[in-house]
């Protein structure tokens, strides 16, 4: 009953919020004003009964769902009996048609606000271009089928509606399961709880310039829409911004990759928005100070709100369903969502198109060494950043034009294109602050910089000598001897040089560029704060950016796994991730490139859920403890949920993979082992203890041959745990002449045991074995993926300072509207 209720309450807001729609557009078209107000406080009581509606249905969903009424289809797919309060309320946005619900709720509230606080000349065309778009997002809710048309998804169809040919519901329509599926695993955690409202609030508040681009354009208002937009396009910024850093926190703390972005198509078609919507707001900086840019400032407003619904259709869509993670399956709602999009762009860049002759023109064209002209390219870099991502993101659509399961792009091209437009805007947004609005002299400017830039020069030879800089971002190729690189042409050998140190040196570019946008942006700061505030907030969003992508380059390009770190990478490297892992045994400790890591124990945490105790002492000597999870799910998933322990300067990421996961039911007889010099471990299952004496210098010459450069043993000890015999083997290590490894193996015949000495460390007194005849893991052991991610820390840092400085910046444009009004 309170399903069929809730269904005609978003089929009632519906209809209401289309009749909200055309009486605000009347009220626009109105010449006369008493039906201009008629019209609009028409409207407004139809966007209030609207928004009642909408919430109504919201408090009737969140309802079902605190009660688990799994007659519901929605409620017995994302909630179950032991879900914890906190994820029954965020199972809301869970699923598809709730997070189109919520999203329908917070445009209410947008909505509301602008009613409120928007002057009266704006409010009928804006509104009216809003309720447009509210329509077509409640259009995706109301459930009906007209004859073999389903027009929306409606999260109150019950189990029996959702999936009528099922044998159980023809046997028994009424039957009610006991217990739902429950929330998806990697759902339950606290970030996924505000990460999708939040993302919302964004995406809701992204249609307000949207809504004022289009409405100047249509009633040719073309420079005064710029002030009330420009608010409502920083809160909207600001509130994307924040959820997909919330995003990436929380891939960082509960994926296993290792990252906090991977380039997901999902993932990029919601950074698609934000990095056009900054690109939007600051075509508007330059239009409103120097009345140029109008056309920059439209067209991008447009496309901010464009690129939100596209990603939205990439999303919900299904057409990313076989390389995305995070997309929703398909709920037949292809159709009205390419629909969408295809209104939406046809409504602003055809409206564009037609007015663009009647569009102002600045009077004289903004000077190169100018403010506005610094930020009007930092924009189109922006936009350029946008393009290459959508064009990433879009190749499997573009790509089902030639052949039936077409591929995404690999990570290389995001990171290769992108890089050098990075570059090019740290650079902007250090010297674009420095600069005067309409003119500037190259003497002046040339004075202006020259501080920022030797402070950037100075820090980053600073980088150069005092971290491994040059070591960790040099790529040295395998397959191309030294000779053959010596012989090459001119263009062969400029190709190799590129491929080797290309990378590095665009790197170090970022760095010095980023160093600057800092020291630039933080004399800025220091010479505006002391004299007015309020003016700070370009400064601070600006250090933080600088501050952020420096933790950017050094949390990418100098993390490594344990066995790795310090190694000068190569092609090899990167093609062969097995070097990353190490293996670690119940109660085992290894030293791991100065890490001391023990795997201690294994519990169950409050939530039923393996945690595995790893005992960590660094490099630092300090110690501490990390709990990754690995467990798996009822459906036979495994989910594993990395252990990180942060610091200033690193953090230190560890994930498992139990035996469990890995497939293998029973080891392999053999396996590899470390000693250091006086320890001893059990083997076999408690079969065997080995012994490791030390090693034996003086070998006999007969044992090794002429070309070997250096020979020496390993004294071990074998002792049989049941008969207590012993036996003493000397396994030895050799480097030839030509520095390559050759092992001697020891074996003990009636055992059936060979053991070869494959490293050894002489400084530290540990050895590397490899053994075969007898299993050296027991049955509880872990793949363990260890990573250093340096000054990780400087991300989140520089994104919460770009945050402040947008709510900085918003406080002063409200003030400005209030104080103009």
């Amino acid at each position: 009953m309170l399903g069929t209720v809730g269904e005609l309450f978003i089929i009632s807001a519906f209809v209401v919020c289309a009749l909200s729609g055309i009486m605000f557009f009347w009220a626009a078209q109105s010449t006369s004003a008493g039906e201009r107000r008629l019209w609009t406080r028409a409207g407004r009581w139809s966007w209030g009964a609207m928004s009642a509606g909408v919430l109504v249905a919201s408090g009737i969903l969140w309802y079902l769902l605190l009660n688990h009424q799994y007659q519901y289809a929605y409620v017995y797919q994302q909630t179950s009996n032991d879900l914890p309060l906190r994820y029954l309320i965020s199972a809301f946005w869970a699923g598809q048609e709730g997070s189109f619900l919520l999203w329908a709720l917070m445009m209410c509230g947008t909505g509301g606000l602008l009613i409120s606080y928007v002057k009266r000349r704006y409010e009928a065309p804006v509104m009216a271009v809003v309720a447009l778009c509210q329509a077509a997002l409640l259009s995706m809710l109301v459930g009906l089928q007209l004859g073999d048309l389903p027009i929306g998804a409606s999260p109150f169809m019950t189990l029996g509606e959702k999936f009528p040919t099922a044998p159980i519901f023809q046997d028994n329509p009424g039957f009610i399961p006991a217990d739902g599926q429950g929330l998806n695993d990697l759902l339950q955690n606290p970030w996924m709880t505000i990460h999708p409202p939040v993302l919302f609030s964004g995406f809701s508040t992204m249609v307000v310039p949207f809504a004022f681009a289009i409405a100047a354009l249509w009633k040719r208002k073309y420079t005064q829409w710029v002030r009330p937009a420009m608010p409502w396009t920083i809160f909207a910024i600001l509130m994307l911004g924040i959820g997909i850093a919330m995003g990436g926190y929380w891939a960082y703390v509960t994926l296993s990759f290792g990252g906090y972005w991977a380039w997901d198509p999902v993932e990029n078609s919601s950074l698609v928005p934000w990095l056009i919507g900054v690109a939007a707001l600051h075509t508007m900086l330059v239009q409103k100070k120097s009345g140029s840019s109008h056309k920059a400032a439209l067209i991008l407003s447009i496309l901010a709100y464009v690129f939100v619904v596209y990603s939205t259709f990439l999303t919900r869509s299904g057409i990313l369903g076989d390389v995305s993670v995070h997309s929703f399956v398909d709920l037949g709602l292809y159709n009205q969502l390419l629909i969408w999009i295809v209104g939406m762009t046809v409504l602003g860049l055809g409206l564009f198109a037609w007015r663009y002759n009647e569009l102002p023109e600045p009077e004289n064209a903004p000077r190169i060494v100018s403010r506005e002209f610094m930020i009007f390219s930092g924009a189109m870099v922006l936009a350029a950043i946008s393009a290459v991502v959508i064009l990433g993101t879009s190749t499997p659509i573009i790509g089902r034009i030639f052949q039936s399961q077409p591929s995404t792009v690999p990570l290389e091209f995001y990171n290769r294109w992108t890089l050098p437009l990075a570059l090019g805007l740290v650079f902007l947004a250090g010297v674009g602050q420095l600069m005067w609005w309409n003119k500037m002299g190259v003497q002046h400017l040339n004075r202006v910089i020259l501080k920022p830039l030797s402070a950037a020069a100075v820090a980053t030879i600073a980088v150069l000598m005092l971290t491994p800089f040059a070591q960790q971002t040099v790529i040295l190729p395998t397959d191309t001897p030294v000779q053959e690189f010596a012989s090459a042409g001119f263009t062969e050998g400029l190709g190799v040089f590129w491929d080797t140190y290309g990378y590095a040196l665009l790197l170090l570019m970022l760095v010095f560029g980023s160093f600057f946008s800092l020291f630039g942006n933080g004399m800025v700061l220091w010479r505006i704060g002391r004299g007015n505030p309020r003016m700070a907030g370009g400064a601070v969003t600006h250090i933080g950016f600088a501050i952020m992508m420096l933790g950017i380059v050094a949390s990418s390009s100098f993390d490594r796994a344990l066995p790795m770190l310090g190694e000068i990478r190569t092609t090899a490297d990167i093609e062969d991730a097995s070097r990353e892992n190490f293996v670690l045994a119940r109660g085992e400790t290894r030293d791991v490139n100065g890490y001391e890591i023990t795997y201690r124990d294994r519990t169950t945490n409050d939530y039923g859920r393996d945690e595995y105790i790893l005992d960590v002492t660094d490099r630092q000597n300090r110690s501490y403890t990390v709990r990754p999870e690995a467990y798996e799910s009822d459906d036979g998933q495994w989910f594993m949920h990395p252990g990180v322990k942060k610091f200033f300067e690193q953090d230190l990421f560890v994930s498992v993979t139990p035996r469990a996961a890995t497939g293998i039911e029973e080891e392999a007889s053999g396996g590899e082992f470390q000693l250091a010099r006086g320890d001893s471990t059990v083997i076999g299952n408690d079969a065997y203890a080995i012994a490791f004496k030390g090693f034996d210098m003086e070998l006999p010459n007969a044992d090794v041959a002429d070309d070997v450069q250096l020979s020496v043993g390993a004294i071990i000890e074998m002792t049989d745990l049941e008969t207590n015999e012993t036996r003493r083997l000397t396994p030895v290590y050799m480097i030839t002449n030509q520095r390559t490894e050759r092992y001697i193996e020891a074996q003990i015949e009636d055992w059936g045991i060979r053991l070869a000495f494959t490293k050894m460390d002489v400084d530290s007194g540990r050895a590397n074995f490899a053994i075969d005849g007898v299993d050296v893991m027991p049955d509880d052991w872990v793949v363990v993926q260890a990573q250093v991610k340096p000054l990780i820390s400087l991300v989140w840092i520089g994104f919460i300072m770009l945050s402040m400085g947008f709510v900085v910046a918003l406080v002063r444009r409200v003030q400005d509207i209030r104080h103009r009004a």
